[in-house]
């Protein structure tokens, strides 16, 4: 019990370290759910990052550019549990869950059903790849970081990145194609 109250009389005080971090939740959350691809692991993955950062909210009030930082911190954890549980004899069998659509009330039936079908395929491409090219995939494509950026959260060199992008993108592409279009599965009337 004791070590649960001094971790919450750090000098810290709840509002502050909130107001800090409140602005990057989503985003970090974004990427622990591209990097699990599980909400539940997504979810713990963050609340790990945000309870290992309490205690230190001092040195990150000093920290000029936050969001990729804190990313990078995100990214290392999340590596840092892959070893754990390759090491770990048991692991956590959960079914992957396919990106929530966003719902817009304005769309027809029809087209929400192929844009849920378009994600499907792609997710199941993206789960096609190998975890670096997934990683890049999503934090570059979809998370719009830069490949520099990239390479100071993952601690990888610009051109091994844009290498596993390059074969991702074709390897993707390929997967993709492969697939029948939307087209070709519509019955001709």
């Amino acid at each position: 019990m004791a070590n649960i109250l001094d971790f919450f009389s750090k000098n810290n005080s709840p509002d502050e370290f909130e107001a800090l971090l409140k602005p990057h939740v989503g985003h970090l959350y974004r990427v622990a759910y591209r990097l699990t691809n599980q909400v539940e692991a997504a979810e713990d993955l963050l609340q790990d990052v945000i309870l290992h950062f309490y205690p230190k909210y001092q040195e990150l009030k000093k920290i000029e550019n936050l969001k990729p930082w804190l990313a990078r911190s995100l990214y290392n954890r999340f590596i840092d549990n892959l070893r754990k549980n390759k090491r770990n004899p048991v692991t956590d069998a959960m079914d992957d869950t396919i990106l929530n659509i966003v719902e817009d009330h304005n769309v027809e039936p029809e087209r929400e059903t192929e844009q849920a079908l378009m994600n499907q395929r792609i997710n199941e491409s993206l789960n096609k790849l190998n975890e670096d090219q997934r990683q890049v995939v999503m934090l570059h494509d979809m998370e719009g970081y830069t490949l520099t950026e990239l390479a100071d959260i993952m601690g990888t060199p610009v051109g091994t990145l844009k290498s596993r992008l390059h074969r991702a993108r074709n390897s993707m592409r390929e997967s993709l194609a492969m697939e029948p279009s939307d087209t070709l599965m519509r019955v001709k009337g």
